[in-house]
């Protein structure tokens, strides 16, 4: 896991620093600047972008990492590949918004009543899902190219960066809300103006525009492997955004931003995952056109338990302050009504961490039809749970949908990787994560309130931490972390 590691790290930390400025963002600066709607607006106009982009990409993405190792050695076939890589998504984003402007009001027909300003503002969705849909293109290029730290920071600090300019600017300039909205679609646009900057000096081969050296056998594999990413994709990303759009158009825009807010908390448990996953993917590609079954194994098992380590550890001390934690949040009697929507998506993440790359593995596998079948079954059963829980228990109920859904998600993933591959990623150490995750969050429970929020989440992460991760050191749960602490211990006393 040399390259994981390595790359894993880096984008850790890099991520761990936006979420630091995304939590200035999220936390004070959007509740403090902005209505509650017109945050609700933007996570709307957000999730929706992001539901439309599977299906303009065409599943390019998959076609990228899966094929990349083909064609990579061989300078003229690598530049008309990219010609094609790059002429899908353009089709594909015109065919989407062809079909988003057809039906344009049957889709406000959702929103007129609960989220008007949805209404008002549903043209900017047009440059917005162009940028989403390239910016994931460009995302997908760096990581075939095992460079995934520095678009990961472009993404994570510099975006949230001058989304935090623009959000100081429009309260000390009083901007207009249509200017708010502008503002945000440029950071978006720059971001991914910086990573296509990026992957030239990577890799400075230009597009053929032609397709005379890529065989129409490869052609028609490629579009029918992309078809399958295209249906799974936007199955797995209505399971996963779904929530966001229901509580819209079931609820108000002032519930889309207060579960924002609370998804925002629950999320960053997984940005460890986020990180190994996204090197993962190349690697395995690599390991199964190699026919190197070891190496997916290996790889199986080391993330499925580094990730488990993580995500516990983190999961812990945000449960343990969550009350403190809304208590800094400007407007905190509105947005601690999100309290339980972090409960039940970061145990949905942490689940989903357990299980490593099952996912990576289906994708760049020939079973990768199998996930079809598996997310279109995962897509009725996430709209009827909404449905039925949005009603009873508002966005803690959606937050219960997402969780179930994301639970039943990877344990079919598990088990068709187990039948398919016989792999699994457990052990006797996973038991006794769980175990000990358990024990230290109960006794961080009963430490005593000091009296300030931030001072009892400082004291008490530093406990629940201390405890947890002396633990996991000492009984050597988890090899690869051990070896990276000991490795930076090194360094320390090397340079001291």
């Amino acid at each position: 896991m040399g390259v994981i590691a390595r790359q894993g790290v880096k984008t850790t930390i890099v991520s761990y620093i936006g979420v630091a400025i995304g939590a200035l963002n999220t936390l004070w600066l959007f509740p403090a600047f902005l209505e509650v709607r017109e945050i609700g607006l933007l996570n709307l106009m957000t999730n929706i972008s992001l539901l439309i982009a599977p299906i303009a990409q065409l599943g390019v993405n998959g076609i990228i990492l899966k094929y990349h190792p083909f064609f990579k050695n061989d300078e003229e076939r690598y530049g008309q590949f990219l010609w094609l890589v790059t002429l899908i998504p353009f089709l594909g984003y015109f065919f989407a918004m062809s079909i988003f402007l057809l039906f344009q009001d049957t889709f406000l027909e959702n929103f007129i009543e609960t989220s008007p300003l949805i209404v008002e503002y549903y043209l900017w969705l047009i440059p917005l899902t162009f940028i989403v849909v390239f910016r994931n293109v460009a995302d997908t290029m760096s990581r075939a190219l095992f460079r995934i730290a520095v678009p990961k920071f472009i993404k994570e600090v510099v975006f949230r960066i001058i989304v935090m300019a623009l959000l100081v600017c429009i309260a000390v300039f009083d901007l207009s809300r249509t200017t708010l909205i502008m503002g945000y679609i440029g950071a978006f646009g720059i971001n991914l103006l910086l990573v296509l900057g990026y992957i030239y000096r990577l890799s400075p081969q230009k597009p053929i525009f032609n397709l005379k050296g890529i065989d129409k056998s490869f052609i028609k594999e490629a579009f029918t492997y992309g078809l399958f990413i295209i249906l799974s994709g936007f199955a797995g990303m209505i399971v996963t955004k779904i929530d966001g759009w229901m509580i819209g158009s079931m609820l108000d825009l002032d519930n889309v931003g207060i579960y924002s807010i609370a998804l925002f908390i629950g999320l960053t448990i997984e940005m460890p995952k986020r990180s190994i996953n996204l090197i993962s993917m190349p690697v395995i590609a690599n390991a199964i056109k190699n026919n190197r079954p070891k190496e997916i194994e290996t790889l199986y098992k080391k993330s499925a338990l580094t990730q488990m380590v993580l995500g516990c550890a983190l999961l812990t001390p945000i449960w343990i302050g969550i009350d403190d934690l809304f208590a800094l949040i400007p407007n905190s009697e509105v947005f601690a009504e999100g309290k339980y929507v972090v409960l039940w998506i970061g145990l949905a993440v942490v689940f989903d961490m357990a299980t490593g790359v099952n996912n990576e593995i289906i994708l760049m596998s020939n079973f990768y039809r199998y996930n079809l079948g598996i997310m279109s079954a995962l897509v009725g059963l996430a709209i009827v749970n909404n449905l039925w829980l949005i009603p009873i228990y508002g966005i803690t109920g959606a937050a219960m949908a997402t969780a179930i859904s994301i639970f039943i998600f990877n344990l079919l993933k598990f088990l068709l990787v187990f039948y398919k591959f016989h792999i699994q990623p457990f052990s006797i150490k996973s038991l006794w994560i769980l175990l000990l995750t358990c024990g230290v969050m109960a006794l961080g429970l009963y430490l005593p309130d000091l009296g300030h929020p931030l001072v009892n989440i400082l004291y008490r992460s530093v406990i629940v931490l201390g405890l947890f991760g002396g633990a996991v050191l000492y009984f050597k749960l988890s090899p690869e972390i051990a070896g990276m602490v000991n490795k930076l211990l090194g360094t320390i006393r090397r340079n001291t």
